[in-house]
Order: C-alpha cells, then sequence, then structure tokens
C-alpha cells in the first residue's frame, strides 16, 4: 500500500481557468492532477488541480504573473 503524502488543491471560478493554469504549470513541469473540486473549497467550478506543497509557492507565483486566479485552496492527503 502506497504511502499518503501532503498536497495542495488549487480551485478556480471558471472551468477555462482550471483548464488554462493546468497547462500552464505543466508547461512549467510542475506535476499537477485534475481532480474534482472538494467541498472545502466551496461552490467553485467543478475541476481543481492538486499539486505537491513543495511547488505552491512557484504555482501561484506563476499563476498570478499569467493572471489566472486561484478562487480556493485546501490541503488533501493522497496516494
Amino acid at each position: 500500500m502506497a504511502a499518503l503524502r501532503e498536497f495542495v488543491v488549487l480551485g478556480f471560478g471558471s472551468t477555462h481557468d482550471a483548464l488554462d493554469a493546468e497547462a500552464l504549470l505543466t508547461d512549467l513541469g510542475i506535476d499537477v492532477v485534475p481532480i474534482p473540486t472538494p467541498k472545502a473549497i466551496g461552490a467553485l467550478c467543478g475541476i481543481a488541480l492538486r499539486l505537491p506543497r513543495d511547488d505552491e509557492v512557484r504555482a501561484q507565483d506563476f499563476l498570478r504573473n499569467a493572471r489566472i486566479k486561484v478562487s480556493g485552496r485546501t490541503e488533501i492527503c493522497d496516494t
């Protein structure tokens, strides 16, 4: 059984923003995984991005510079 790891989940106000963020972060070499938006983030679009905690600051900086708004954030444990 794989050990659980801590991840950050970023939520977006629109599917378009989530897909743009996924493409940008993937191009930058950040390991992002699209997942259903957790209830902890609130009622946003249905797609959120899971990424390693160690990449959060870099990811948030790139998204801010690209003018892609992160509308919510939470942390989860996953494999």
